[in-house]
């Protein structure tokens, strides 16, 4: 029997910043940096730039919009977009979700995955 393969999904808001932790697909990440700019504006008309590194220690993906902030219109179209994507590119099936606000600007969600075998 085949062990299921797990993935976090951290996105912590104003400024964004995405954390992915995890066996993922890098036509996933590459898709999510497509996509999120779409989601990701602070005016009309203008798009943001979304660029994940991958950091070798621990192995994950990081990308943080300094400049950026999310109302919660914002917070909730990016959710979507990553949970899409995930379920569309590496069949991943969420298992748990937590939520946790610091102040009364930052707030982190944090997603578990394990993907269909």
């Amino acid at each position: 029997m085949a062990i299921p393969h797990n993935l976090i999904v951290t996105v912590t808001f104003n400024p964004p910043e995405v954390f992915i932790i995890g066996p993922i697909k890098e036509t996933t990440i590459q898709k999510l940096q497509s996509i999120l700019p779409e989601v990701c504006t602070n005016l009309p008309g203008q798009k943001t730039a979304i660029q994940f590194s991958k950091i070798e220690q621990p192995p994950h993906w990081h990308s943080k919009l300094i400049q950026s902030y999310c109302d919660d219109v914002g917070q909730t179209k990016i959710i979507l977009t990553i949970l899409d994507c995930l379920e569309q590119e590496g069949n991943w099936k969420m298992k748990g979700s937590n939520a946790f606000n610091h102040d009364e600007v930052l707030v982190t969600y944090k997603f578990f995955f394990v993907q269909k075998m």
